[in-house]
């Protein structure tokens, strides 16, 4: 199975500097542009389903890649960023405590936000149940317009890599990964073959 994941544009909360997770922040001007430039410059598969998380970032982004006309299955809160509990709308250089990123990665909890295993226990939760439905279905391919978080954290559950690389996964705005997948539907099993950037059209 192909699983395409896609990081929403760029935002007004990145263009800030401040933690949104949870937040409803909106695509920023750039990040508007950007996402028009990309639909043309970049190699975006058309799959079988597209699902987005529930927040709007996500739902502007798929309609400025994929277009009005194409279908979201459904828009869920199981796809939504980390929550960051307190720090939500601060600004990353005004914390005096510990980044998020520090804690999150240790699965402690913090600032009533997040840890990792509740993240994950949500997204892997809708993923195997969205790759259920798919295999009793016929179909082979999925896209999921959503967060760096959620990308970064299904990539290192996935590979599987120390959750100290959660800083070196990649996730550039607008962009993302196509996962090729095996999927045991009878033990909920998920199995990353490889993965590849979004490239460029040739």
């Amino acid at each position: 199975m192909k699983v395409v994941l896609v990081r929403h544009g760029f935002t007004v909360g990145n263009d800030l500097g401040t933690y949104t997770g949870w937040s409803d922040t909106m695509l920023s001007d750039k990040g508007i542009r950007e996402l028009k430039e990309y639909r043309e410059a970049y190699n975006y598969p058309e799959t079988d389903r597209y699902y987005t998380s529930d927040l709007t970032r996500t739902i502007d982004t798929f309609k400025l890649i994929y277009g009005e006309e194409t279908p979201i299955t459904e828009s869920t809160f199981a796809f939504r960023e980390i929550n960051f509990g307190d720090y939500e709308d601060v600004r990353w250089d005004q914390i005096n405590n510990i980044p998020y990123n520090e804690v999150y990665i240790q699965n402690k909890p913090h600032v009533n936000g997040e840890t990792i295993s509740q993240v994950s226990l949500r997204l892997f939760g809708k993923l195997t149940a969205v790759l259920g439905e798919m295999q009793k279905a016929g179909e082979d391919s999925v896209t999921i317009v959503c967060h760096s978080g959620v990308i970064k954290t299904i990539l290192m559950f996935l590979k599987p890599v120390s959750f100290d690389n959660y800083r070196r996964i990649d996730t550039p705005n607008g962009l993302g990964y196509i996962l090729d997948v095996d999927f045991d539907a009878l033990n909920n099993y998920i199995t990353l073959n490889y993965y590849d950037p979004i490239e460029k059209i040739k």
